[in-house]
């Protein structure tokens, strides 16, 4: 492959540094990836929360108090008398609420489902966010092997010419020419090996290790000609992580409106205790005048509204409008994603069309600049037809470089748009890289 082997020979003074490695590495560090799997662990305790909410809760109840009587102070001692002892156990809880115990738990799964691909969207945003990062330190790496190469050519054609110039074959602006194309190429050399350095630490600032920068990137542009690993199906029928989320939450918007209805219904609320319950007069009083004080007691209560003021029907009728304005979202998200999907579709295309005709011109540009130069050894050419030739091979190669680069991004924005929830949804540490709308092909 073309590019493929063009890194600098120093690549082996220090460490190398995949792209899978420099993933893995970044998701070791993401602090937002910590957050995110805080928030899964979060939605899991709160829909335990609301499994167990509806249990009757076992509850004690142990109290007493003193309250002195007299003729001139004190309580109404028949309501008193002179204080109360009182050691419960309670079991109480609501038998009926119009079904929101339900909806709430339906609710709190979907919360759920939310952060867990909430976490993958959050890895795929990483991930993309690193191989972007990745392929431009790459490309820069690849732009000094172009610009070396370039000057090493350069300089053994102007060793040529200051041969022919100090044998009186060739003028002296020929050698100031080549010098002052040999300095342009040098000054290009130094800039792309500024751009490789800044490319470098962006990269190490996404792994979270913004001070080491002491690795060098390796790998390829290998995907020109392969077909892209997207499956073309009808754009409506895509459910990508963004897609996912937003279904996600209009589900819960329409639950809203359920429990919002449900509010509407009666509550029915049970209550059975046990215990003792007692006046302290009776405890004083004489043995065989007490009254009994062991008892059990249980009711029934039932709530609900009967004039709201139309209050509830407002609250219906709110969360109806937010339903709909989800939709709305909805429906615009799908299509910018098919509008998205659909122009990198034919960047690809049209990229693939322009390196087939880059990668001839470069053939010829090598060709011609072989054919000056030997013509200009034996005085049939002038130094500027050898210049020019020769920028034109570099020229070409920058270019042919660019749209590799540019396939390459493509490629991953195309896998970033249309990435999916993972089956394994139901694992806080499930990979966002397999995507079903993707076809993978090595």
């Amino acid at each position: 492959m073309l590019l493929a082997g063009i890194m600098p020979q120093s690549a082996h003074a220090q460490r190398i540094l995949t792209l899978d490695s420099a993933v893995a590495f970044a998701y070791t560090h993401s602090p937002l990836l910590q957050a995110a799997n805080l928030n899964v662990e979060e939605a899991r305790l709160a829909y335990r929360e609301a499994e167990l909410t509806p249990y009757p809760a076992l509850r004690y109840n142990v109290g007493g108090f003193y309250a002195p009587a007299g003729r001139s102070f004190g309580y109404d001692i028949t309501a008193t008398n002179e204080g109360q002892l009182n050691g419960q156990l309670t079991i109480g809880g609501t038998i009926y609420n119009g079904g929101a115990y339900g909806i709430e738990k339906r609710q709190a799964a979907l919360d759920v489902t939310h952060a867990q691909t909430g976490l993958a969207l959050t890895r795929e945003d990483l991930r993309f966010d690193v191989s972007q990062a990745f392929q431009e330190d790459l490309r820069d790496r690849m732009n000094i092997a172009i610009e070396s190469q370039s000057v090493a050519e350069l300089q053994t054609y102007r060793d040529l010419v200051d041969r022919l110039f100090h044998g009186g074959t060739s003028p002296y602006t020929d050698l100031l020419k080549t010098d002052v194309q040999l300095g342009n190429e040098q000054i290009a050399l130094e800039k792309s090996r500024s751009d490789e350095i800044q490319a470098r630490f962006a990269l190490a600032s996404l792994m979270g290790v913004s001070t080491d920068t002491s690795f060098l990137v390796q790998g390829t542009f290998d995907s020109v000609f392969t077909a892209p690993a997207f499956g073309m199906g009808s754009y409506d029928s895509l459910v990508t992580l963004t897609i996912s989320l937003a279904e996600n939450e209009l589900e819960r918007a329409r639950l809203d409106i359920a429990l919002a209805r449900a509010q509407a219904k009666p509550s029915i609320d049970a209550n059975v205790d046990a215990g003792l319950l007692t006046s302290i007069q009776n405890l004083t009083g004489p043995p065989d005048q007490r009254n009994p004080f062991w008892g059990a007691s249980a009711g029934i209560t039932v709530t609900g509204p009967i004039l709201d003021w139309g209050l509830n029907k407002t609250q219906v009728e709110e969360r109806q409008v937010v339903v709909q304005i989800l939709e709305s979202e909805l429906a615009q998200q799908r299509r910018v994603l098919s509008a998205q999907i659909t122009q990198l579709l034919v960047q690809l295309n049209t990229s693939r069309d322009r390196l087939t005709a880059i990668r001839t011109n470069l053939q010829k540009a090598r060709d011609t600049y072989d054919l000056e130069k030997a013509q200009y050894a034996v005085g049939g050419a002038l130094a500027s037809d050898v210049l020019a030739a020769q920028r034109q091979i570099v020229d070409n190669r920058l270019a042919e470089l660019q749209i590799l680069s540019d396939i390459e991004s493509y490629r991953s924005q195309l896998r970033h748009l249309t990435a999916a929830p993972s089956p394994n949804t139901s694992s806080s540490n499930s990979s966002a890289n397999s995507n079903p709308n993707m076809n993978s092909k090595k």
